[in-house]
């Protein structure tokens, strides 16, 4: 069963991949793309374990501790970091059901009118703080990092175990995503961490054409993440891109592409 997640995986991160660059996703195109992820990996029983997060947090803890890690969980972080590097956020963006749960939930309109979008600094900041410290945790009790990082671990829910404190966590995640985009992937989860150092040596990316750019910053204002002003900008340091897909259908100029990056037009 497992083998049919990976393959299925496989087929919907590159398909992902090719709808982004053959044809422009609006939000209500990606809407029903994660309807479909959430559905075919969150709620069909052949495709739970092995978790994501457990996988990435078990490896960590097997190199803190000396412990073994299970070929499931290898072939499972394998899995992700073969993805990420094909495509930055294939996994995260394309078959992750709770980062598609979070998406879908954020469609609804925030009771102010206007969603919040967190300074990365401060999101990440939070989220490598969550890291080190469980990591320093298991370093210092020789515990399973696991056991601390778990209570933090919403892909539970999709085994149907609903103990009180993942209950409380889920709902206030949901809560949020009405607010911001993909709340517990930018400030919780150790896999967007993960992801997005890989990012970096991505071969597929959001990439910026500047002569054909206006400036206009319609990207900007239509894009759920921050990610693409940072690329616009120039900057470095940039958030996490779940490759919605979003920016590239707002730009009318056709400046945005989800393309390899190394060829990207300075």
């Amino acid at each position: 069963l497992s083998s049919i997640k990976f393959i299925l995986g496989g087929i919907a991160a590159l398909s992902g991949l090719i709808l982004l660059k053959t044809i422009k996703i609006n939000r209500n195109i990606r809407t029903l793309l994660m309807c479909a992820v959430f559905v075919l990996f969150g709620v069909l029983v052949i495709m739970h374990q092995p978790s994501p997060l457990r996988a990435v947090v078990d490896m960590v803890t097997a190199l803190a501790t000396g412990g073994a890690i299970t070929l499931k969980k290898m072939t499972m972080l394998v899995f992700i970091g073969g993805l990420s590097v094909i495509g930055a956020k294939l996994f995260c963006g394309w078959v992750c059901p709770f980062g598609a749960l979070q998406e879908i939930v954020n469609r609804i309109p925030a009771p102010s009118g206007k969603k919040i979008k967190l300074p990365f600094k401060i999101s990440n900041g939070i989220r490598i703080s969550l890291f080190v410290i469980s990591l320093v945790m298991v370093i210092g009790t020789g515990s399973d990092l696991y056991t601390y990082h778990g209570i933090l671990n919403p892909f539970e829910l999709f085994d149907w175990h609903f103990e009180l404190v993942l209950a409380v966590l889920v709902v206030a995640v949901l809560i949020a995503s009405v607010f911001v985009y993909r709340p517990f992937c930018y400030l919780v989860c150790p896999v967007g961490l993960l992801t997005w150092l890989l990012e970096y040596v991505s071969i597929f990316r959001v990439r910026l054409d500047r002569e054909k750019c206006d400036n206009c910053k319609k990207c900007i204002l239509k894009s759920p993440c921050q990610s693409v002003k940072a690329i616009v900008d120039g900057d470095t340091l940039r958030p996490d891109c779940y490759v919605c897909g979003v920016c590239i259908d707002a730009c009318p100029k056709d400046a945005l592409e989800f393309g390899i990056w190394k060829k990207a037009k300075a």
